[in-house]
């Protein structure tokens, strides 16, 4: 077929490698130590280059971490003062190393600044651009970087539009003390509107106006590759002016000034230097002033000499205040209603007035329900089980606020003061992150009774069981009744009683030999045979003590009893308490049966199934009585219809209240799956629900399957049930069109084979009848239908209905000459419109003729051009008509080959 495959196919082939896709075995690999990080190996460096390794993000490597890069893509860029710089990427993976090559740098041609276009290359600024500064160049100086504002500091020294900055971004105040960076960017403005970064240009920054002895304090170095006359800090008229000169990222650029006694107060949203048309300086004050210091700043921006226009900044140095917040109790420790005092304070320790300081108080953990305060005099309570209020704090000072809390449960109680908002004079309102949490601990016993069935062995070992167990007349079923304390203080005077309870017919019920106490061995008086009363004890914190007993019901029934305590605790209050009330049975087993058949994943529904489709049938055995049911064995038939079983997939079954799934036994001659073993016992309560996975078998004609699940037991008797599922039509069909050569040549008496095949899917359960196969030879669209040029003869048609097929793909391998596959005779097992002709033919098969699922047609047709037929591509189209058997859809085919005619 050449390389020329159509639509038709490619769905084709999709569905055949679907089809291929499957579960296998895999050979485990021995466990290696996993290799996460590769490195860079660097030559040497002979021109005394530097090296710049970044990462995807943009992050510089350190030279530190060249031996453990992290998988993925790097750049490097190689500079150096007076040339141009050179940016090369490579890629790290997993274990692996990467070798970079120093290139041969090209001298800086250019002259002055310049901006760095796209790729990073120096593009030297004209003079008709110095002519037309105002709408060549743009300027930007601002002091702060304000969110959503106008400047976007991601796109300073990038190619894009930074845009400008707002007044409010020009506009800054700062805290006392501080020095803090005026940013300023030069870019030259291309036709297309992008801002490209400009290298060189200069800054001039002078103050024009000021109080307080405001100061340039650092200024950029200035040093650049075009290398520019300003090489070290420039700042001069006593420290009245400044000069820089805007930066390369890969220049050597002076770093942001440093230092814990007069910090940073931003870096204008720049983070570093190191940004292509960037530059800065720095302004502080006299730290004599303690009141506000001001500066009027006006940024002059020059491109080789020509102004490109100015900016103007304003700065104020002004007090700020600074709050801190602490909050302590007398005592963390407290009984269940003891009240502990609690204080909070806020200081200033700032240089200014905080006022309007809004605090609030809050439960952030614990019982709200059981925990309350009295609020602090002049402050106002709140819904969160805390108070709220409003105050003003000058410089040094601060304030106190104490103020009782309680609660009536055991539990930890957390809350939560927080200073919500100040005014921060010049700063405005702020909304701090300042809080501090105390918990206050009440501690109280907390007495628990629990009583349990379970089983006492030879060596007085108890194992619980759980309510609801069934069991003989007479049979002793033990008891246990269980104290314990699990809060932190004593509980004393504790009495347990035990009685029957839920209407227990007491003539029916007794308790054998006597109660057994531990720990402590305490005095137990019977109350009758149905009940008994311990002895006053006392429970410390974490302990517990237990009563175990027996009891017997002499006839079918439920019998219960329940526990009851009550204790003294460390408060002097009365505590009381009851058990849950566990029961046993005296009674028959009752056993049931249901069976549903349902969707298995990821299959389609059960009225839906086809051929290969799977679903489960779920058979549920329950004893809904109160004795064991034995040698329980369940069984199902697998579904049918006229002896067309269902394949047997998967099957196993849980009986609720254990973790073990089953297995079953599937017997092939009698087609039943029954349980293994086949005798179990189901006790009262339990369900051994037994789920089998079966497959419609390939071919399975349409209609209703149904299959019977049952059951057997010694004492539980018999019973079954029946579900059915639907299997419903399907049929899928494949085509395939090939010239056996290509190109021919336009006269010439053999021309080509057009080879055809048309099949049922072996996985279909209905064949297809009423086939018709039109032909089209020599056609200039392929789905063009009006006839085509080609001559056609010699139609042959073969049908084989076991044909090879590949394993795995499902793929018909074998051809017409397979052993299985037979000549039809024309006229009586199919016709055509003409034995031979130009242009177009159609094949039609007796109306029963069936394509059964799995087999194939085979149509074979000598096909030529005629003499003077013009040399281009033509297509060969087969349209493939039939009706599925059963549901009586109608099926269409299409498929399309080129054919080249040739000089």
């Amino acid at each position: 077929m050449n390389n020329k495959m159509k639509v038709g196919i490619a769905a084709l082939t999709s569905v055949l490698l679907l089809a291929s896709c499957g579960g296998g075995s895999t050979t485990p690999t021995p466990t290696t130590p996993v290799v996460t990080t590769g490195s860079v190996n660097l030559p040497a460096n002979p021109n005394g280059y530097t090296l710049t390794i970044r990462d995807s993000s943009g992050n510089i490597i350190p030279s530190t971490g060249y031996s453990t890069l992290a998988p993925g893509t790097y750049t490097a860029t190689y500079s150096k003062d007076g040339f141009q710089p050179n940016t090369q990427n490579f890629t790290i993976v997993s274990g692996g190393s990467s070798n970079l090559a120093y290139p041969t740098l090209a001298a800086n041609t250019v002259s002055g600044a310049y901006y760095m276009d796209a790729s990073g290359k120096m593009i030297a600024i004209t003079k008709d651009d110095l002519n037309n500064a105002g709408t060549r160049f743009v300027f930007y100086a601002w002091m702060e970087n304000e969110a959503n504002a106008g400047l976007d500091p991601a796109l300073v020294g990038t190619i894009g539009t930074p845009a400008a900055p707002t007044a409010g971004e020009q506009d800054e105040v700062a805290p006392l003390n501080s020095q803090n960076v005026a940013g300023g960017y030069v870019g030259f403005k291309a036709a297309d509107g992008r801002i490209y970064p400009i290298v060189g240009a200069n800054v001039r920054w002078d103050i024009l106006e000021q109080t307080g002895n405001v100061r340039f304090s650092a200024a950029d170095d200035g040093g650049q590759p075009s290398g520019a006359p300003i090489t070290g800090q420039d700042i001069n008229d006593n420290a009245m002016s400044a000069n820089t000169y805007t930066n390369s990222s890969t220049g050597t650029n002076a770093r942001f000034p440093s230092s814990t006694q007069y910090p940073l107060y931003n870096v204008t949203g720049v983070n570093t230097p190191d940004t292509n048309g960037f530059t800065w300086t720095t302004l502080n004050h006299d730290p004599a002033v303690t009141t506000q210091a001001t500066a009027r700043v006006r940024a002059i921006a020059y491109v080789n000499g020509t102004e490109v226009t100015k900016q103007f900044l304003n700065k104020t140095f002004a007090p700020s205040a600074r709050l801190t917040i602490t909050k302590t109790p007398d005592n963390n420790q407290a009984g269940i209603n003891q009240a502990q005092n609690f204080s909070i304070t806020v200081s200033n320790t700032g240089a200014g007035p905080a006022t309007n300081i809004r605090l609030n108080d809050v439960l952030r953990s614990g019982n709200a329900a059981a925990y309350s305060i009295t609020a602090p005099a002049s402050t106002t309570a709140n819904a969160t089980d805390g108070f709220d209020v409003a105050f003003d704090l000058a410089p040094g000072a601060s304030r106190t606020f104490t103020f009782p809390a309680q609660a009536s449960a055991v539990g930890v109680y957390c809350d939560v003061a927080t200073i919500v908002s100040y005014n921060n004079g010049a700063f405005g309102t702020v909304t701090p992150n300042l809080s501090d949490e105390a918990c206050l601990t009440v501690t109280a016993p907390t007495v628990n009774i629990v009583k349990t069935l379970g089983t006492v062995d030879a060596a007085g070992a108890f194992t619980p069981i759980a309510s609801g167990v069934t069991v003989a007349p007479n049979t002793p079923v033990y008891a246990r009744i269980t104290v314990s304390n699990g809060g932190n203080a004593p509980a004393t005077n504790v009495v347990v009683t035990d009685a029957l309870a839920q209407n227990t017919v007491a003539a029916n019920y007794a308790i054998t030999g006597t109660v057994a106490t531990a720990p402590q061995t305490v005095a137990v008086t019977n109350n009758g045979n149905d009940g008994f009363t311990s002895a006053a004890f006392n429970l410390a914190a974490g302990a517990s003590q237990t009563f175990t007993f027996a009891a017997t019901g002499s006839v079918d029934g439920t019998y219960c009893d329940q526990g009851t305590f009550t204790a003294t605790s460390n408060n002097g209050s009365a505590l009381t308490g009851t058990s849950d009330i566990p029961c046993f049975k005296v009674a028959s087993p009752a056993l049931a049966i249901t069976k549903l058949n349902q969707a298995a994943p990821n299959q389609p529904a059960i009225n839906q199934l086809t051929p290969g489709s799977s679903y489960q049938s779920v058979i549920t055995v329950t004893n809904n009585g109160s004795a064991a049911a034995t040698n329980v064995a369940v069984k199902d038939l697998l579904g049918n219809l006229n002896t067309t079983f269902m394949n047997f997939g998967s099957g196993s079954y849980v009986v609720s209240g254990t973790a073990q799934a089953g297995s079953v036994t599937y017997d092939a001659t009698t087609r039943t799956v029954s349980t293994v073993p086949a005798a179990l016992t189901l006790n009262p309560g339990q369900s051994l629900t037994l789920t089998i996975t079966s497959t419609v078998p390939a071919g399975a004609p349409r209609g209703e399957y149904c299959d019977t699940g049952s059951y057997t037991s010694t004492n539980g008797g018999t019973g079954q049930a029946r579900a059915c599922v639907t299997v419903t039509s399907f049929i899928s069909e494949q085509t395939q069109l090939t010239d056996t050569v290509d190109p021919i040549r336009g006269g010439d008496a053999t021309g080509t084979i057009l080879a055809s095949a048309a099949s049922v899917e072996p996985s279909s359960n209905e064949g297809a009848l009423n086939n018709v196969l039109i032909y089209n030879f020599g056609a200039t669209d392929p789905i063009q239908q009006t006839p085509g040029i080609f001559n056609f003869s010699n139609t042959q048609v073969y049908y084989d209905a076991t044909p090879t097929r590949d394993p795995q793909t499902g793929a018909v391998t074998s051809d017409y000459t397979n052993a299985s596959s037979t000549l039809l005779t024309l006229g009586t097992q199919y016709t055509v419109s003409a034995n031979s002709g130009v242009g177009q033919q159609t094949i039609t098969l007796n109306p029963t003729f069936r394509v059964a699922p799995g087999g194939v047609l085979w149509i074979r047709t000598q096909v030529t051009a005629p003499a003077g037929t013009v040399a281009r591509q033509y297509q060969q189209t087969m349209r493939w008509n039939n009706t599925a058997e059963s549901s009586g859809q109608a099926q269409t085919n299409f498929k399309a080959e080129s054919t080249t005619v040739i000089p």
